[in-house]
């Protein structure tokens, strides 16, 4: 499920690359021909966009050789998500959430590219990044963590000798946190939310701040939840911690939930006798305009899996397995009702 954040099939990109792999036939130090240089200046000059792409392009090949320097090699990318994928071996025909290691490319430069794109030079603090409505984000950060951003969330780095530290600023992310090994010292990495600090104890877990308070999910490993005026907590792979907004931690167990909280890592929502309404709530997190559920049906319960990719088909999913009408007033103002009720 590739990020729509990451162009990598742009064809200004290709032209611009198919470009540079003529520039760098000509070996060593000899000039490239003259006519060729004089083709592809008329090419930049051509559209903004064009000149746009290829100072981005020759940006990108310089940072390429520091690759090698990096703690995770590229194609070892996505190994983090294959071990999510192991620890949830109940579930059938999952997707996994990133695709694979770009290998066998024609050009370093492309490599460099998807690396720029991806996070994968973002070492320096205060990168921000951020998803629309719908959307969701990849990234591999400096220190090798994997970061991955749930639809409409915000979230800035914050890296510096002395610690990691994450501030979630709205929205879902799921981290699984990287060995620092570019580092002679162990550096603490830290998520903020609006309502808690959260100390990731080598792990991988999921995070979302919401109005009313912060949600934490652990997967594997621990992270201790400070609270001020709290003694701190520390939450076990398979729990999860609600953090509401006047300190109090309720912590529960993972699988007895009515939702999957990190289904969304492959574009879907798995519940399990869930209400109607909280359905509804949480497709309506991944389009834009009105969704609501007619307060008659609302507590309706729901098992099921649905593709977020397409909040329609999942809509028209519960009006096929229940009593409800899909009412349409236009594509941003949709309401679940009753069968046969409407207005």
């Amino acid at each position: 499920m590739p990020a729509r954040s990451v162009p990598l099939q742009d064809p200004v990109l290709d032209q611009a690359i198919a470009w540079l792999v003529k520039l760098r036939a000509f070996p060593g130090s000899a000039p490239a021909d003259p006519e060729l240089q004089a083709r592809i200046a008329a090419w930049r000059a051509a559209d903004p966009r064009h000149e746009q792409v290829w100072a981005e392009l020759m940006a990108a090949e310089e940072q390429f050789q520091r690759l090698v320097a990096l703690p995770v090699p590229t194609a070892q990318w996505h190994a983090p998500l294959k071990r999510l994928n192991q620890s949830r071996q109940h579930r059938q025909s999952r997707r996994r959430w990133m695709g694979n290691a770009m290998l066998g490319l024609g050009s370093i430069a492309l490599g460099a590219v998807a690396a720029r794109q991806s996070g994968l030079f973002d070492t320096l603090d205060g990168s921000s990044y951020a998803t629309r409505t719908g959307d969701l984000r990849q990234l591999r950060l400096g220190d090798g963590t994997a970061l991955a951003l749930n639809t409409s969330s915000s979230v800035q780095v914050r890296f510096d000798d002395a610690r990691r530290l994450l501030l979630l600023r709205h929205g879902e992310i799921f981290i699984d946190t990287g060995a620092d090994a570019q580092w002679s010292h162990h550096r603490p990495f830290w998520v903020q939310t609006a309502h808690a600090r959260l100390q990731a104890l080598g792990t991988r877990f999921d995070v979302r701040q919401h109005d009313d308070g912060t949600q934490l999910t652990v997967v594997e490993g621990r992270v201790a939840v400070h609270v001020a005026g709290v003694d701190p907590l520390v939450a076990q792979a398979g729990e999860i911690v609600d953090i509401h907004t006047d300190g109090r931690l309720v912590r529960r167990v993972a699988g007895e939930s009515a939702m999957d909280p990190t289904a969304w890592l492959e574009q879907s929502l798995v519940v399990r006798q869930m209400r109607l309404a909280d359905v509804v709530a949480q497709l309506a997190r991944y389009r834009t305009g009105w969704l609501q559920c007619d307060p008659a049906v609302a507590d309706l319960l729901v098992s099921g899996v649905f593709q977020l990719q397409d909040t329609e088909v999942a809509l028209e999913a519960l009006a096929q397995a229940l009593p409800l009408t899909i009412e349409r007033r236009t594509r941003f103002w949709v309401r679940v009702t009753s069968a046969g009720r409407s207005g």
